[in-house]
């Protein structure tokens, strides 16, 4: 059977503060009917496999959308870094 947490709960389990969560359902870091669900106006429960997915960076939507790219390691090398052709500024 699947696991559902409120706010609280969850906060409690990943050790995030409950705004931090509530922040993260406003920047829909956490999306509506797959990590989270409102069965009424003012309640939320998070279902906990989804959740887990989510910690453990397993889901490609979120890879997709990392603030690193896997370019960049390459890009801020500067072992990596290349001439331009038409000048001496390392690009």
């Amino acid at each position: 059977m699947e696991e559902y947490l409120t706010v609280k709960e969850l906060s409690e389990r990943i050790k995030l503060a409950k705004q931090t969560i509530y922040n993260m359902i406003h920047k829909k870091e956490f999306v509506l009917n797959k990590h989270y669900y409102k069965p009424k106006a003012k309640i939320i429960l998070f279902k906990w496999s989804a959740i887990e997915i989510w910690l453990e960076g397993d889901n490609p939507d979120l890879n997709e959308s990392s603030p690193y790219p896997s370019q960049y390691a390459t890009d801020h090398n500067p072992s990596c870094t290349q001439k331009s052709p038409n000048s001496s500024i390392n690009i």
